[in-house]
């Protein structure tokens, strides 16, 4: 149960962090900059996006006899 809790928390962190990286580089693409409060969201999200991912390969990675 732990193990597909942890699994789940993780796909929902990197789709959560893309939802933070997606306008940014949107908005960077659009402008050819980014204003100070992107650049922390996108740094935001791309540290969401490593953590869910760490997370899910954690999940998947633990033995399957628990």
């Amino acid at each position: 149960m732990k193990r597909n809790l942890q699994i789940i928390g993780g796909v929902v962190a990197v789709l959560v962090g893309l939802g933070f990286i997606m306008p940014a580089v949107a908005q960077l693409r659009a402008e050819g900059a980014l204003p100070g409060v992107s650049v922390a969201l996108l740094l935001l999200g791309v540290f969401l996006s490593l953590g869910g991912g760490w997370g899910v390969l954690a999940g998947v990675r633990q033995a399957k006899t628990h």
